[in-house]
């Protein structure tokens, strides 16, 4: 009882004191909650006991001899059935015991009854136990514990900086979880660097792996089984073992690992609420000064002082990080807590106190985790908290939550986050977690693992204690400069979750994916050279492989025309499991079509595949997926489905999330992805985690089994994902017979994932596929089985490393999709995806343009890319090839400080050194045994009805070895008769005797099952249509409602049929059923867990949890003891009473069926008495399905009442005939009878429709103009607003002034423009075709739509010294590489960069910012234009001392003189220069440098001299006639233009005049423009403009593909000047000379 308790903590239907006593022994001793059935004996006591969630069979029978048989089956021994007088199965943390003195069953109520007996432990833990409420009213009494929050706002908060916050982490993670109480999900995967490889510094926490249970044991799920799930934990000093006494809960009982503010100031002070509880606070921090080695020394301070306060008595020890400051470093909070934990452990003194952190650097779920698992009993995340109250006080919230309500948010968020990382291991109480270390490092050295995490895998070493200082010091260095300088405030954009231009490298960046989309689409080499050439870059960046070679000196190359062929090679590829749910039909199906022709393999993913996607389409291509996906969902898994593929792959884990299930919201639950997954339209979907019937090797061989049954001719594959021990459980898996192992990498893609999953979970593929092909040749079973990987692989070059390594197939699933289209946007989970491929959405469905051609392109080129490496190394064919780690190296000339102690030398050892002789790759195939089936005489005596469809009754006797029973059978069926199968009853099999696992799995339409006899676990899993019927032999005696008659796990997955169960069922029975009837007699724990469709019919008793994850189908129970309503997890369904008379005649025909088939006592019973029984019943029936169900009728009855409408067109004018007798009327009101209402005749008439007015049409009231914004849709705001441009004043008024010619948008129209902006995964507006100055575009959209124009200014001015000018004049190549560009009209960039530095200057926030700090350096910049100046303003921030000379008067050059006014203002140029010069920046006009000033008096007289002079000289036109008068340079027009205007307003006349001139203007750039509009407002006579180039198309021509700056045809502000003032006649059409000219007037 104490070693393996059962769920006690939330069990509310337990007795209190036996509860009392699992709540002393928890003080004692944390609980095995693993699976666990073990048996025990002393020599008179014989019993067993199973773990807390019921996870392992235990069945037992007891005869009229006295004799108890227990075994993890049924039917180990045999015994008559007339002896038998109990059947029955060992329930979720229960004891059987038998005392053989007293010849009896001592029953587990008896027995825990007796020990909670022993003592009053419900009185020790009352008056023992220290809660956290008490303690905190206490030190309340006597002193404030409320948080002091700073006035610094977080954008200016230096503390953020020195603990490694960025903008990312604060917006994507942070703000959710306190807003939503969630953590913030992700797509696509990881493809940011890991932490060793890294540029930026990393906190340490990044370098640990999450390791989570794939086969050794089952992940938990820690929303729908929450019954056994607890963060609970008893913390202090540890009493005595071996003793019982009430001292032992003098402990602090903490409901959660994560404490507030407010309690960790209680425990800080805890002597004042419990004198004899003392606490002390150490300070992990040391002094800037100490330097690098400080770091080091200060952890052997923390352990020191903390050995000192456990040998002094100090009860409760916190490690706080608080006294952080410009003068003070922190140390990383998890090397503390590491170190001190396994100091005190190795003095076992650890057991003495209760070791709490304090830190500011812990704020993620992941950061939390670690901690607890390394030693942590609580942790106050400070910093998060007061960030939090932050956050409230400047309005980032969402709603009008209190900052106690956020911080609420935040302790859910994080709770739930850490029982999901605890449940991915199949850990439920944190009792377990805690100290347990369930992580694998990446990239730490030896010494700080034998210091800080003893006993962590570590396998590549890597960061040592300096390199962590370094960081330390990184961040510090960010907080308190050494040096001050001025920069915007705000936090650093780190591109660690999204690319951004500057920050962490991404494998997909945007060149990447322009090359490759370019590659594929024109069948450009030189294009997918560039892409190879780009992603060999990004990967030396990122991933381990990056750091690898060829050995090319060590191998004889060969000709290129003896390497294996490209269409030999590409059916060893194969596309990734993406389901038809988490992208479009179009794109699943195109991938599908591509693959087929290639012959490699599709793969359907997890949500089924409809058949007639197998037709054979009239070009021959077929949209049928190869492998076919068995998840944990079991969604579309039928007999027809598995029968019909050349792959079945049982995913196990998903390299994204592995560990983890999902789930599929009711609004993308469409018509037709119900239909292929047999569900209900608009009804949730949980894909559970893995932990039904594959959660052990023996489940998962069963699983293998099953499946080669149920298809024989295809090959059955295990999905792993890699973590330390992959090797291991690969062995196990090939044992089981697996005929394929697939090896993901911890970087796949996912349609939807929480980001801890994606960024913390999983190892890359290189290490799991190293140590799986390693140990498969070491136990020589690699011969056996076919190796996969996948993981982001994208080249040839990837794929030649992954052959190396042992793999010799591969995995793609990111890479193809972009080839069709993807631009990795992440925001498939938000079903927005811009581009058809991650979306329901039929209108983006629409915009799909990928085609297989691009598919088969891509394949190629990577096929032809290995061949060019194979010839080089000298293989000729793929199987030569694998496994030959030896011709890898480690590139020593790749090394950084970062990676200088990486060893991969693990990785390339060769397998075939360690067992010479053994098979490298696959030379044999498995033997599965299936020529020993009781299948085949079920096959050969149906042949009449298989071939005639005659019916067939077949007899047979079973054992429990005879396994998956009717599945080969079910196989031929679907074979021949596709989903039909054939009519109930053909095929009727008589078994006698205990059936083995999996009885009736996958059992095909018109094949019944009669049984009997008792069954084992998954009787009728993925029941097809076949009918399932067992029942106790007809000797037997005892009651069958009381017995248990079939196992664990029955009807998993089931899509139809029908099953009746006389008897009992054991735990989680009808699990994940979606279409199937059954009839039971009563079931154990979970029972209709997840079920989405069917209907099941309890009559008995049920285990707790009933109807968890729930969200379809009905279940009827018969409540006689009125104990069902407490079992019920109510999460998702309502209980109510059978009163619809539809639905009491099925539940009467599905009770009467069962009596018919089953013979059944107690459904005679309800029968006879079924119209008072009736109110007993209980109908659990989910909400989402009720509200489906009622739409639908809804709808039937409103098509009912259309179909019987009478449609009329109304006339245009009222009856103008009058009656013939006044009389008449009365005479009808009288003898008119009313009419029923139900069947009243409906008339209608059709009214015109109304005209749609668009939002940004309609004439709105200023109230609803702000109601409205408040509800704008950021999410789809690409879909529903159109673009707004800045207005042009009229072109005939405006060329009579000099003022800009453009207008700003308003507040409100900007605030659409951002809305339409996507904040895109990959920002291309900032990419090498987008911003060339990287502005960080989607974020300040983001903020401007939020209404946070301080903070977007901030942003802008991170990485624009001067926007006024920029979004002005840019002609914005950010808009041209915008990604709504692809098929739509891109985000106006332009004009909400230009207003939010307006509203800088409009607000006051652009004031002077004067260097607090000189540092005495003088530099001299010569040319004040648009870079000298950026020059200045940089240097000057930096707080050197500037000075700038230029040669005109004024100050600008290009900005001042080259611009015209009308298009930029020069107040706006003086304004800038005002300001730089109050900020301490000298300028000097007129100093002509070189001419009338002395360049070498510049240069002595500063350190550094800048020449910023630009090109000043412009490009002549040498042609006769050039030197005659009236021809000038435009420079040279538009400078003394505008001086003149500046001036003297042109009246001075220095300036070249062109009113009522012929102007031709040579050059139709933007010059050549501006050339144009000034000679318009001079007044010219006419206006010529030749373009050297021919006309441009009006749309993108092939050779200029998106994200390239779009040549197409435009005209500008001068070209609509001149034809506004010139009309619009034959004269103004443009027209071509044969030098390829064109005019904009002539």
């Amino acid at each position: 009882m104490m070693l393996i308790p059962e769920a006690w903590q939330d069990n509310e239907l337990m007795d209190p004191a036996k509860k009392a006593f699992y709540q002393w022994a928890a003080c004692l001793q944390e609980p095995w909650d693993g699976p666990a059935l073990f048996t025990f004996s002393d020599g008179r006591f014989c019993g067993a006991n199973l773990d807390r969630n019921g996870l392992r069979p235990c069945r037992y029978i007891v005869t009229n001899e006295d004799i108890m048989i227990c075994a993890s089956e049924v039917g180990a021994v045999y015994v008559e059935p007339e002896k038998v007088i109990q059947k029955g199965r060992l329930k979720p943390g229960r004891m059987l015991l038998v005392d053989t003195l007293e010849g009896r069953i001592v029953d587990d109520k008896e027995l825990k009854r007796n020990t909670a007996a022993k003592q009053n432990f419900a009185s020790w833990v009352e008056n023992q136990m220290l809660q956290m409420p008490t303690i905190m009213k206490r030190v309340q009494r006597q002193m404030n514990i409320e948080p002091t929050i700073t006035e610094i706002p977080l954008s200016l908060d230096p503390v953020l900086l020195a603990f490694g916050y960025t903008v990312e982490q604060l917006n994507l993670l942070m703000i959710p979880m306190v807003s939503e109480g969630k953590e913030a999900l992700g797509s696509m995967g990881n493809d940011a660097p890991l932490a060793a490889m890294a540029t930026q510094a990393r906190i340490i926490y990044d370098y640990f792996r999450q390791l989570f249970a794939q086969v050794t044991n089952p992940p938990i799920d820690p929303i729908r089984e929450d019954i056994v799930m607890s963060l609970e934990s008893y913390v202090g000093p540890e009493g005595n073992l071996l003793e019982m006494k009430a001292e032992q809960c003098h402990r602090i009982l903490l409901p959660s690992p994560i404490l507030t503010i407010q309690e960790m100031n209680s425990l800080k002070n805890l002597k004042a609420a419990y004198p004899k509880w003392s606490s002390r606070t150490i300070d992990i921090t040391f002094p800037k000064g100490a330097g690098l080695p400080g770091y080091k020394a200060c952890l052997e301070r923390v352990c020191v002082e903390a050995e000192q306060a456990a040998d002094e008595g100090i009860k409760v020890v916190i490690l706080s990080d608080r006294e952080v400051g410009p003068k003070r470093v922190p140390l990383s909070a998890l090397a503390a807590i590491g170190s001190v934990h396994h100091h005190l452990v190795g003095l076992k003194k650890r057991a003495k106190i209760a070791l709490m952190v304090e830190t500011a650097e812990a704020r993620e779920v992941h950061h939390l985790c670690v901690l607890v698992g390394y030693g942590a009993d609580a942790i106050c995340p400070w910093l998060i908290q007061e960030v939090t109250y932050k956050v409230q006080r400047e309005g980032l919230a969402k709603g009008d939550q209190s900052a106690t309500q956020l911080i609420q948010n935040y302790m859910t968020a994080t709770n739930a986050g850490i029982l999901k990382v605890m449940s991915k291991m199949g850990i439920s109480t944190l009792q377990s977690y805690k100290g347990a270390q369930i992580f694998e490092i990446l990239g730490l050295h030896e010494e700080v693992v034998t210091k800080c995490f003893v006993g962590t895998a570590s396998r590549i070493q890597g960061a040592t204690f300096e390199l962590l200082a370094m960081d330390a010091f990184e961040f510090h260095e960010r907080a308190w400069p050494t040096r001050d300088t001025i920069i915007p405030p705000g936090m650093p954009e780190s591109g660690e979750y999204h690319w951004r231009d500057g920050g962490e490298a991404h494998i997909n960046d945007p060149a990447g994916i322009a090359h490759l989309q370019d590659a594929v689409r024109e069948k450009n080499q030189t294009a997918y050279d560039a892409y190879s050439k780009n992603a060999r870059e990004q990967v030396k960046r990122v991933t381990l492989r990056g750091l690898l070679e060829f050995k090319y000196e060590s191998a004889t190359p060969i000709p290129i025309e003896q390497v294996e062929p490209w269409n030999e090679i590409v059916r060893r590829f194969v596309t990734g499991a993406m389901s038809y749910g988490s992208i479009s039909m179009e794109a699943h199906s195109t991938l599908a079509i591509a693959m087929n022709r290639l012959g490699g393999k599709s793969n359907t993913g997890e949500g089924g595949e409809d058949a007639e996607r197998s037709n054979i389409m009239p070009n021959g291509d077929t949209m049928r997926s190869a492998i076919k996906q068995v998840a944990s969902g079991r969604f579309g898994v039928t007999s027809n489905y598995l029968s019909d593929a050349d792959e079945l792959q049982i995913k196990m884990a998903q390299g994204a999330k592995p560990g983890e299930g999902g789930e599929l919201p009711g609004h993308k639950v469409s018509t037709s992805i119900a239909r292929t997954r047999h569900s209900t339209a608009g009804v949730g979907l949980i894909s559970p985690p893995p932990h039904h019937d594959i959660y052990s090797i023996e489940d998962l061989k069963q699983l293998i089994y099953d499946l080669k049954c149920s298809n024989p001719r295809a090959r059955v594959s295990v999905k792993l994902v890699s973590e330390v021990g992959v090797g291991i459980v690969a062995s196990g898996v090939a044992k089981a017979k697996a005929d394929h192992i697939l090896v993901s990498g911890h970087d796949g893609g996912t349609g939807a994932s929480k980001w801890t999953g994606i960024k913390h979970a999983g190892l890359p593929w290189e290490l799991g596929l190293a140590e799986t092909h390693q140990t498969l040749v070491l136990n020589d079973l690699r011969g056996r089985v076919t190796v996969q990987t996948d993981g982001q692989i994208r080249t040839g070059r990837d794929v030649a490393i992954a052959c190396l390594l042992g793999a010799e197939e591969w995995g793609f699933a990111t890479t193809p999709l972009i080839a069709m289209g993807c631009i990795m946007m992440r925001k498939c989970h938000l079903n927005t995806c811009p581009v058809g491929i991650a979306t329901q959405d039929p209108v983006l469905r629409a915009k799909f343009a990928g085609q297989p051609e691009q598919v088969i392109n891509f394949f190629y080129y990577v096929a032809e890319e290995l061949r060019g490496i194979m010839a080089k190394l000298g293989f000729r064919t793929i199987a030569e090839m694998v496994g030959r780690s030896e011709m890898l190296k480690i590139d020593e000339s790749l090394r950084t400080p970062k990676t200088a102690h990486l060893d991969l030398s693990p990785v390339l050892k060769p397998a075939w050194q360690m067992r010479p002789g053994a098979a490298t790759h696959r030379v044999r195939a498995q033997d599965h045994k299936l020529y020993i089936r009781l299948d085949n005489k079920f096959i050969d005596e149906a042949e009449p009805a298989l071939t005639k469809g005659l019916p067939v009754r077949i007899d047979c006797n079973v054992i429990n070895t005879d396994r998956a029973l009717g599945t080969s059978l079910s196989y031929r069926v679907s074979k021949l008769y596709g989903e039909e199968g054939l009519p109930k009853d053909t095929i009727h099999i008589n078994m006698q005797g205990s059936a083995g696992q999996s009885c009736g799995a996958f059992l095909a339409p018109g094949i019944t099952i009669e049984l009997e006899g008792d069954a084992n676990d998954y009787v009728g899993k993925g029941l097809s249509g076949g009918r399932l019927i067992v029942y106790p032999p007809k000797e037997s005696t005892f009651k069958a409602e009381e017995n248990i008659i079939i196992g664990n796990v029955c009807l998993y997955g089931a899509t139809s049929g029908e099953a009746f169960i006389r008897g009992v069922a054991a735990e989680r029975f009808g699990v994940r059923n979606s279409g199937a009837h059954a009839v039971v007699e009563g079931c154990g724990d979970h029972g209709c867990e997840y079920m989405t469709g069917g209907r099941v019919v309890v009559l008995g008793t049920t285990g707790r949890n009933f109807a968890a994850g729930m969200s379809g189908g009905i279940a009827y129970v018969l409540d006689m003891a009125h104990t069902f309503a407490p079992k019920v997890n109510q999460e998702m369904v309502e209980l109510g009473k059978v009163n619809d008379p539809h639905e009491i005649a099925e539940l009467r025909s599905l009770i009467e069926d069962h009596r018919h088939y089953t013979g059944s006592e107690i459904a005679d019973r309800v029968l006879a008495d079924f119209h008072h029984l009736l109110p007993l019943f209980v109908r659990v029936m989910p909400y989402d399905y009720k509200r489906v169900l009622e739409q639908e009728a809804a709808r039937a009855k409103e098509e009912k009442k259309r179909m019987s409408t009478i449609d009329l067109v109304p006339s245009h004018t009222a009856s103008q005939v009058d009656l013939a007798d006044e009389a008449i009327s009365e005479v009808l009101a009288k003898t008119s009878k009313p009419i029923n209402s139900s069947s009243q005749l409906q008339v209608t008439f059709r009214k015109p429709e109304q005209p749609i007015v668009d939002l940004e049409d309609a004439a709105l009231d200023e109230e609803t103009t702000r109601q409205r914004m408040k509800k704008l849709d950021k999410t789809k705001g690409f879909m529903k607003y159109k673009r707004l441009n800045e207005a042009y004043r009229p072109a005939r008024k405006r060329v009579k002034d000099w003022r800009e010619i453009s207008t700003r948008l308003s507040e409100t129209e900007l605030k659409y423009q951002s809305a339409r902006c996507m904040d895109c995964g990959v920002p291309f507006c900032q990419s090498d075709t987008g911003c060339p100055i990287s502005n960080v575009i989607p974020k300040w959209n983001d903020l401007v739509f939020k209404g946070q124009w301080q903070d977007a200014l901030n942003r802008l001015l991170l990485t624009n010294n001067f926007p006024e000018f920029t979004g002005r004049v840019c002609p914005a190549p950010c808009e041209g590489a915008c990604t709504l560009g692809i098929n739509e009209l891109p985000v106006g960039i332009k004009s909400i960069e230009c207003a939010i530095i307006d509203k800088g200057f409009e607000m006051g926030w652009m004031q002077p910012k004067v260097p607090s700090f000189r540092t005495g350096k003088r530099v001299a910049i010569v040319g004040a234009g648009p870079a000298g100046l950026a020059c200045a303003d940089q240097l000057n921030k930096a707080g050197h001392t500037v000075t700038v000379y230029d040669r005109n008067d004024r100050f600008g050059g290009l900005l001042m003189y080259g611009i015209p006014n009308m298009k930029l203002d020069k107040a706006v140029v003086q304004r800038r220069i005002d300001l730089m010069e109050a900020e301490g920046i000298t300028f000097v006009n007129n100093a002509h440098v070189g001419v009338d000033v002395d360049a070498a008096e510049i240069k002595g007289a500063n350190d550094a001299t800048v020449i910023a002079t630009g090109a000043t000289w412009p490009r002549d036109l040498r042609i006769p006639g050039r030197d005659v008068d009236g021809i000038h340079f435009a420079m040279e027009f538009l400078q003394l233009n505008t001086k003149s205007l500046l001036d003297s307003e042109l009246s001075n006349g220095n300036y070249i005049n062109a009113r009522g001139k012929d102007v031709i203007v040579i050059g139709g750039g933007d010059t050549g423009n501006d050339c144009i509009g000034t000679a318009m407002r001079h007044g010219a006579k006419s206006v010529v403009n030749f373009e050297l180039l021919p006309q441009p198309p009006a749309g993108r021509g092939r050779d200029n593909p998106w994200p390239q700056w779009p040549r197409i045809f435009r005209t500008d502000y001068g070209h609509a000047e001149v034809a506004a003032h010139f009309g619009s006649g034959e004269s103004t059409h443009v027209k071509y000379s044969l030098a390829s000219s064109w005019l904009i007037h002539s």
